[in-house]
């Protein structure tokens, strides 16, 4: 009997699945690779953002410095001119005595918290302010800081006048300030040795004759200490030079200014002092380059022209110092961001390798049983049923992934919203901030002022009423003693009485209007500031508008490097209008000042003739749109209710214009053209808000490049919501 032995079933084999695990590494890999392209492109974008802002603040500092000091020589200059002015109104007086000039350098210099010394020579052949001195040179020298002032007059060296500081102003016929020179001042005791440089101009008379020369001592030790301090980071120092080249103030070797070396003698500067003349002669004004001294050491040099002087201040600051903290925050933000991304990157390919895994192994499993186990083996894995269940799930998995997606464009556009709100809020905050500290100080000065003034105010009609009374008293003695008494007579033609008679009367009336002009001044910086109108009222638009041309005014004056500024009003009749009138204030202040820095820009850009073909002029226009006026009221004349009286304000010059790609861009937040220190990019972003959210109006600009810009602001007579209104 034959027997058969009982079927073995073959043993399952268990898929190991290593081409997955292959897969899964080389996906690892390929994500990581181009995670790191993408961090190094960013790292590498990163570094120069930062690089370039660091620049930034060491050029922003220098200006800063820069900044200061040409206030301390503006005051300098000042100075040296209000004793011109003196010196000039002594000489159109009659004045002679050289005593009297004498005093007023003593007492100029002792009022000058910089000058060591001050000075007018005479010439010697044209003696028309001393004739009796034929080397008249009154000077004054301050001693050590405790001691007094030194003043004398008398007959001078006559070598001074072949001196530098007698000629060169002559020759220039303008104020110069003189290369610094060192030398010993006999004059005190003990005798000083002092390094100093000097601010000289020439003074004429009315007829433009020549009366001296008057000169300005300024000590260079106070430059040194006001230099003695950091650049940026506790780190740096600023250096001065003179247009010339020769050191003014040094702080890392105070010796070499005293000795007044050259810049380009120190070390291997002279290609530094090369790129700085070349830069200035191309017409910049500041700039920052890399440069590597005679020892190796790399440094960055950012420079900045003093206007008036020609001097120029330099900053050198450590490379360590200024891309150091760059360095290591990129590498650090690189390193980590690697790091992370690695980690993270690893564990999602792990895991969706295991749960791909997972997911396939049963079917796999089945495909390997049946093709051991029957003979149909590629028709039976071709069914549909098992690969169908997969497919149903991958595309499951696809939705999934597209539902997702979509809800992170929805947060990520709710993220921006979000952000957008924050930086307008911190925008406005800072403008308001900064238009309230404003007010405040406008409110101050205009409060300490009105009192004074009307007390003056007051009391010039009792003050012209008594001179008149006086003056009738004087006339009365006149008709009855003048002729008789002969002391009387004297006395009455050595005081010239009938000049003074006729003068004091235009002083009196004179008075009376410098009275008046100041309190319309006060009352206008009071409606300016509106300190106490932070709630919506009605208001006149004209007061606000002239409110603020009154602000504006020094700025729209001519001066010696710009022409003035002509305002054209073409007003309508308006009524009083419902509206924050502090806020409405600051739009104009901010639209006009736009304009005004807009023009003077304009204006050093073109010639003279073309300036006084077309001069700057800016326009303000107003009118009233869907309405009547009857006194300070409107009447509605219209029955469309989306038809409301609305008050127009159009603002226009004839400047360059603004590009149409910044156009579109005028009311962003922080959005500016203007250079770095010069403009915050919030003024017409705030003034926007202010029209639109807060007044329910509108604020568009219309221009074109070269014909000037326009801004058009609507806002409605009553504002839509009643309730605001105090």
């Amino acid at each position: 009997m034959q027997s058969s032995a009982p079927d073995v079933a073959p043993p399952r084999r268990k898929w190991k699945f290593s081409l997955l695990r292959s897969v899964g590494s080389r996906l690892f890999l390929s994500i990581l690779g181009g995670s790191l392209v993408g961090l190094g492109l960013t790292a590498l974008l990163s570094y120069r953002e930062l690089a370039r802002q660091s620049e930034a603040e060491l050029l922003s500092s220098l200006q800063v410095k820069a900044q200061n000091l040409e206030g301390e020589f503006q005051t300098f200059e000042n100075s040296t001119h209000l004793v011109a002015d003196a010196i000039k109104t002594l000489h159109a007086a009659g004045e002679k005595r050289e005593q009297v000039y004498v005093d007023l350098i003593n007492r100029a210099l002792v009022t000058s918290p910089l000058a060591t010394g001050l000075g007018f020579g005479q010439p010697p052949n044209q003696r028309l302010l001393i004739p009796s001195r034929r080397y008249a040179y009154p000077y004054a020298i301050r001693r050590l800081k405790d001691q007094p002032v030194i003043a004398k007059g008398g007959e001078s060296d006559p070598s001074s006048y072949e001196e530098n500081y007698f000629k060169q102003p002559i020759a220039a016929g303008k104020p110069v300030w003189l290369e610094p020179v060192s030398y010993t001042e006999t004059t005190l005791e003990p005798p000083r040795d002092l390094v100093t440089t000097s601010y000289t101009l020439p003074v004429y008379n009315e007829k433009k004759q020549l009366l001296g020369v008057l000169s300005q001592d300024l000590e260079l030790g106070f430059l040194s200490q006001e230099l003695n301090t950091h650049v940026m980071r506790d780190a740096g120092h600023f250096v001065l030079v003179s247009a010339q080249g020769n050191l003014i103030a040094y702080p890392p070797d105070p010796q070499q200014a005293i000795n007044l070396r050259p810049f380009q003698k120190i070390n291997n500067y002279q290609g530094i002092w090369n790129h700085i003349q070349q830069s200035l002669r191309q017409g910049g004004k500041n700039g920052i380059l890399q440069w590597r001294d005679a020892s190796g050491a790399r440094s960055f040099w950012a420079f900045e022209q003093i206007p008036g002087n020609g001097w120029v201040l330099m900053a050198e600051v450590p490379e360590s110092v200024v891309l150091g903290p760059v360095i290591r925050f990129t590498a650090l933000g690189t390193l980590g961001s690697v790091l992370g991304a690695s980690i993270l990157q690893g564990a999602v390919v792990a895991l969706f390798v295991r749960n791909l895994n997972r997911r396939l192994q049963p079917i796999m499993d089945e495909c390997n049983h049946l093709a051991e186990t029957s003979a149909k083996s590629e028709e039976l894995m071709s069914r549909e049923d098992e690969l169908g269940r997969l497919t149903i799930s991958f595309y499951a998995l696809l939705g999934q992934v597209t539902v997702n997606e979509r809800r992170l464009r929805k947060e990520m556009a709710r993220s921006e919203q979000a952000l957008k709100a924050l930086q307008q809020t911190q925008a406005q905050l800072i403008q308001t901030e900064k238009m309230s500290s404003l007010g405040q100080l406008v409110a101050g000065v205009a409060h300490e002022i009105n009192n004074p003034i009307n007390f003056i105010y007051g009391n010039l009609p009792h003050a012209a009423n008594y001179t008149r009374d006086l003056l009738r008293l004087v006339n009365l003695y006149e008709r009855k003693y003048g002729e008789t008494d002969p002391d009387i007579k004297a006395y009455r033609e050595d005081i010239d009485l009938e000049f003074i008679v006729d003068d004091l009367q235009k002083m009196l009336a004179s008075m009376q209007i410098g009275a008046d002009r100041i309190r319309e001044i006060v009352l206008s910086l009071r409606n300016f500031s509106r300190l106490d109108e932070a709630e919506m009222k009605r208001v006149s638009i004209h007061e606000g508008l002239d409110s603020t041309l009154l602000i504006l005014q020094n700025r729209l004056k001519p001066k010696p490097d710009s022409p003035g500024i002509e305002i054209v009003k073409q007003y309508g009749k308006l009524p009083l209008v419902e509206c924050y009138a502090g806020q409405l204030n600051q739009v104009f202040m901010n639209i006009l000042s736009n304009s005004i820095d807009a023009l003077e820009k304009y204006n050093k850009e073109r010639t003279p003739e073309a300036i006084a073909a077309d001069p700057p002029t800016i326009t303000i226009s107003t009118e009233l749109l869907h309405g009547q006026t009857s006194g300070n009221t409107v009447i509605r004349i219209e029955d469309d209710p989306a038809r409301v009286p609305t008050v127009v304000i159009c603002l226009e010059d004839n400047g360059p214009g603004i590009a149409k790609e910044h156009r579109s861009k005028l009311f962003d937040p922080f959005f500016t053209t203007k250079p770095i220190g010069k403009g915050t990019g919030l003024g017409l972003s705030i003034s926007y808000q202010i029209v639109v959210e807060k007044h329910k109006g509108s604020l568009r600009c219309e221009s074109e490049p070269g014909k000037g810009a326009k801004f058009i602001i609507e806002i409605p007579v009553r504002h839509p919501n009643p309730a605001k209104l105090t």
